[in-house]
């Protein structure tokens, strides 16, 4: 029976590491570490919640490399963290829920668009003020901030379904 959960054990894993692959190369799209990918996916596949002593066993990573990583992925909206008063452990759970994950996923988008709109704005002011003859410049703020004036409006329409879908 032993050998009969290894194999079955061994096979869950080689199911696994696709979406642990996945979450290491979304890591890697945001310019965090393999880490983060990888402790994202663990926790992500893992059948209950997960503690801190446990994602150190699991990964052989250090405890401030999993605790600051862990506080990230807390940070994102990705892993939330669960208090047990009296328990100073610190004990993480996935979120799964889909109405919760695109509202981070938009989150997300919706910061970056405004990230760069401001940078924007601020420039095309500095432009106007300074009468620059930088015309070029000009051109390119605008041409720009059409591509994220579009972007604004796709996430608005998404949100939109989203909250007619949930009604």
């Amino acid at each position: 029976m032993d050998n009969e959960d290894e194999i079955a054990g061994s096979s869950n894993q080689d199911v696994r590491r696709h979406i642990i692959n996945a979450c290491i190369q979304w890591g890697r799209m945001k310019g965090y570490s393999d880490s983060i990918g990888f402790l994202w996916g663990l926790t992500v596949l893992a059948r209950e919640t997960a503690s801190l002593d446990d994602l150190v066993l699991q990964t052989g990573y250090s405890k401030s490399t999993v605790s600051s990583n862990m506080n990230l992925l807390e940070g994102l909206g990705l892993v939330r963290r669960i208090v047990i008063p009296g328990d100073k452990r610190h004990i993480y759970a996935p979120i799964v829920d889909p109405e919760t994950i695109m509202t981070n996923m938009l989150d997300t988008i919706d910061r970056e668009i405004l990230l760069f709109c401001d940078a924007l704005d601020r420039t095309e002011k500095e432009l106007a003020a300074e009468s620059s003859e930088e015309k070029w410049l000009a051109e390119r703020v605008a041409t720009l901030r059409q591509s994220y004036e579009r972007g604004k409006r796709v996430i608005e329409i998404i949100r939109e379904k989203n909250y007619i879908e949930t009604l």
